[in-house]
């Protein structure tokens, strides 16, 4: 109690001074004792304050509660200290710096925050008139093909290597193998992706029907009927201006909704784009919730995104998709100490408890930008070791000419190249209603709509994941970068080495969308080259002793006109022999005899038949190493 009554004379005593926020941009530094970080220029008004265990701000004090406590969740907030953290307002007049040093001096005081902007990575191309009719399905486009008119734009989901389309130096396969993924799964509405970035235009034609639904709000009402503290958050909420979810003021870009479609843009309705995990028109898309941190020219703060991120893991989001920076750190540990509000809500999203993909994966999932500045290390919050974090490559199968890389990069997804051609098409808030960005902005939902739809496909197949074997499922569902990285590439100002993303810096490769749904299965699969014979060893799917098999098949069937195989698949010596001479992917069954040369009939003792089956994903680079992944 003694404590408390401190604090009010510390509060109600400071020196009036005239208002100066100092001023630094980054927080490469931290400094010593309380105050964790530096004041941000023109961001003054506030500071955030962590309490030590049992201690409460006293009346009089202007503060409230940085998190909205949820019932029923009292415990896993306390285990983040989330029932601790306070918004305190510094006084008209006072300087905020002083004002912070004097809290400094409390005993109960744990930490002390001061409000931090943060980087609006945007990057945007043209606007694009969308298309009247649908396409029809045409040979090469077999064989999934949704009916939305758009979607032979969309080099990312599907790149036959048309260069008068997709750019001069695009590469057929440069994609994410979609279209094969689809015919397993298209989503899961149970499956929430929480956009955490501008205001999502969720009335969009080609987004309503994929919006999440807060069931327990009256929209427009103006009452928090779910008394979750935010009055009318049908579809999320807006963090950076406390109230309705905007994209239409002066400073927005349409960035949150152009993220938004990429994700789960509403697939096979006739209209707009496709996306990663739209569903296929039956409403099995996977939802958006839009988490809005961003609004207008406003100023940002971590205040908004530390708010968002609880909103996210309270409200049935099971990926958190972040296309944004939070500053420049030397280290996981200073990102952690400098924004430690942050971080915490970042744990809290994670943990277990917090698990909202219906018993699928035991903890959420969090993918994050690497940063447009090509610096040979990523932004934080993407390069801390717990979140993946997504670099950006082109329709040329190449690193864009702006992405980070090396050091916390994790994973590579198409994020598009302006210099080469068409870039990321997808959903904008204005009265076109498509176009065209590119970045490693556009990668990184790219990238959070596979890993919702790969635990979609979980779902359906009834497995079940640690977040961790998830993690590992995703970081290994991809396709080799490495034999590419050779002589230049040309950059709009420059020529840029290739070499210097060798090594894994762009990830562990760029992701597959059908290896990933592979992976949930736990079907193996081999990688092969586009025009050349590719011979497999069967070891790994059948045993160390394949060569002594008798195999009795190998239905290639379903894969001829994907893979555009030539002939048919022999096997000798335990060895399968398979010439694909288009990129693609698809599944082979494979028959042998368990138990001797022949099988057992009425009449005649003999082995067992056993069936076992593979993927191959026809690539036209692939890593000299080969190999089962």
């Amino acid at each position: 109690m003694q404590k408390t009554r401190s604090l009010l004379i510390s509060l109600m005593t400071l020196p009036v001074l005239f208002a100066c926020t100092g001023g630094a941009s980054s927080f490469e530094t931290i400094p010593q004792g309380k105050i964790v970080n530096v004041p941000t220029e023109g961001l003054g008004d506030e500071i955030i304050v962590l309490l030590d265990e049992g201690a409460t701000l006293p009346q009089g004090v202007e503060a409230q509660p940085l998190f909205n406590s949820v019932p029923g969740k009292e415990t896993i907030e306390h285990k983040y200290g989330l029932d601790r953290w306070f918004v305190v307002s510094v006084p008209q007049g006072e300087d905020v710096t002083t004002f912070a040093e004097a809290l400094e001096n409390e005993d109960h005081v744990l930490s002390i925050e001061y409000m931090a902007s943060f980087d609006r990575p945007f990057v945007h191309d043209k606007e694009f008139t969308p298309v009247a009719s649908p396409v029809t399905k045409s040979e090469n486009l077999e064989p999934v093909m949704m009916n939305d008119p758009l979607f032979k734009n969309q080099w990312f989901l599907f790149n036959n290597g048309d260069k008068n389309t997709f750019g001069p130096t695009t590469v057929a396969g440069a994609d994410v193998d979609i279209r094969d993924a689809w015919a397993l799964c298209a989503g899961d509405p149970s499956i929430v992706v929480a956009v955490v970035d501008e205001g999502v235009r969720y009335d969009h034609p080609d987004l309503a029907a994929n919006m999440w639904v807060n069931k327990g709000e009256i929209p427009d009402n103006g009452i928090d009927d779910d008394n979750n503290g935010y009055v009318d958050d049908v579809h999320g909420y807006n963090f950076a201006s406390n109230g309705q979810i905007s994209w239409n003021l002066g400073g927005d870009e349409g960035h949150g909704t152009h993220v938004a479609g990429l994700v789960a843009a509403v697939n096979n309705n006739g209209i707009g784009i496709s996306s990663v995990a739209g569903g296929s028109g039956n409403g099995d898309g996977v939802r958006i919730m839009s988490c809005q941190i961003f609004s207008g020219s406003q100023r940002n703060d971590n205040l908004a995104v530390a708010r968002a991120i609880k909103y996210a893991a309270d409200n049935g989001a099971s990926v958190l998709q972040c296309s944004f920076g939070l500053g420049s750190y030397y280290s996981d540990k200073a990102f952690s100490e400098s924004l430690s509000a942050v971080k915490a809500a970042y744990d809290y999203f994670r943990d277990p408890a917090n698990a909202n993909s219906g018993g699928v994966v035991d903890g959420n999932i969090v993918v994050i930008s690497a940063g447009n500045s090509h610096n040979s290390k990523a932004e934080y919050p993407g390069a801390y070791r717990d979140f993946i974090c997504v670099s950006a490559t082109s329709q040329d199968g190449l690193p864009a000419w702006y992405t980070n890389y090396g050091t916390g990069v994790n994973i590579a997804s198409p994020g598009g190249d302006n210099t080469l051609g068409l870039t990321m098409l997808s959903t904008l808030p204005g009265t076109n209603e498509y176009g065209y960005m590119h970045g490693t902005s556009m990668a990184t939902p790219v990238m959070s709509g596979i890993t919702a739809l790969g635990i979609s496909y979980a779902k359906q197949l009834g497995r079940h994941f640690t977040r961790d074997e998830f993690e590992s499922l995703l970081l290994s569902s991809v396709n080799s970068l490495e034999p590419m990285l050779q002589g230049t590439k040309k950059t709009p100002s420059s020529t840029m080495d290739l070499t210097q993303f060798r090594g894994g810096k762009m990830g562990t490769g760029v992701i597959d969308a059908w290896k990933v749904l592979m992976n949930v299965e736990g079907v193996p699969f081999e990688t092969v080259k586009v025009g050349s014979e590719a011979r497999v060893d069967l070891k790994a799917l059948f045993g160390d002793d394949a060569a002594t098999l008798k195999f009795l098949s190998v239905n290639a069937d379903a894969a001829k006109a994907s893979l555009g195989i030539e002939g048919e698949p022999s096997i000798a010596d335990g060895v399968l022999s398979v010439k694909c001479t288009k990129p693609g992917c698809a599944v082979i069954e494979i028959k042998a005899v368990a138990g001797g040369s022949a099988l057992g009939t009425e009449t005649e003792m003999g082995g067992k038949e056993f069936t076992r089956r593979m993927s191959i994903v026809a690539r036209n680079n692939v890593s000299a190493n080969g190999g089962w992944l």
